[in-house]
């Protein structure tokens, strides 16, 4: 079904694995075409619970495919592609399930924005962030320069957009832009670690929860503590909600559907 990524549900997790290894998992527009499926498939299905998204070979990404910018044929044509990988992106970013970033290897470019819309990110040791575009006399345009200044303290952000020099994992977990570093030989095993935990809480809770943190760096503070009671208050008349309270008091673990 897809030729340049591999897509499937394994226990309402969905793996989704950049398959260009030949390219370092280079993101064409073929590629961002098949990730806007993969964004319409998860949102059909319900039972999907987590998204992990990770490369196949070395690479997580190495970003947009150089080689088939050089020959669109116009800015038009540009302008284009850059507005359907923001708009994926911004897609992934919305999800109402929970996103983890496996990054395998390096991801750069729009690897790395791939990266930073996840909600999560686990990171190989070996593995490197970056976005060297202005090395080719452009920028970052897949959200870049918007989201790793949210991530990042602004400095480091400047410092990694302006030089296009990478970070290992050792500063971006320093920097806080990653949640955790493991072996080489365990990030998908780490990934796949944290996705069945975040598959075993209420999906609903989770939702919400993406929508208020995302609320808090959008609103003021009463607004997003008005968010909170009225989300907090609607779960609280969920199915979830009393089976979380009646789980609690008999102790025994809880069994959330998603109602």
């Amino acid at each position: 079904m897809y030729e340049t990524l591999h897509f499937e549900v394994q226990d309402s997790i969905a793996w989704v694995r950049l398959d260009r290894p030949k390219r370092l998992n280079a993101i064409n527009p073929q590629m961002v075409t098949e990730l806007e499926s993969v964004v319409d498939a998860v949102r059909a299905d319900r039972s999907v619970r987590v998204v992990v998204f990770t490369g196949t070979g070395r690479a997580f990404s190495a970003g947009a495919d150089i080689a088939e910018l050089v020959g669109m044929s116009s800015a038009t044509r540009f302008m284009r592609f850059l507005e359907s990988i923001q708009g994926v992106y911004d897609r992934i970013e919305a999800l109402d399930r929970p996103t983890i970033a496996a990054v395998n290897g390096l991801a750069y470019g729009g690897g790395c924005e791939l990266a930073i819309a996840c909600d999560l990110r686990l990171m190989a040791e070996s593995a490197k962030l970056g976005v060297p575009e202005i090395l080719i006399g452009v920028l970052p345009g897949a959200g870049g320069t918007q989201r790793l200044p949210r991530l990042l303290p602004p400095a480091i952000a400047k410092q990694m957009i302006f030089f296009g020099e990478p970070i290992g994992s050792e500063a971006a977990a320093r920097h806080g832009i990653v949640n955790a570093v493991v072996p080489d030989e365990q990030i998908e095993s780490a990934a796949g670690e944290w996705a069945k935990k975040l598959a075993t809480l209420p999906p609903l809770a989770l939702g919400a929860a993406k929508m208020l943190v995302r609320a808090a760096g959008n609103a003021d503070l009463q607004s997003g503590l008005d968010a909170e009671r009225q989300a907090v208050g609607f779960l609280y008349g969920t199915e979830d909600g009393r089976e979380g309270l009646k789980a609690f008091l008999e102790k025994r673990p809880a069994k959330f559907r998603g109602a």
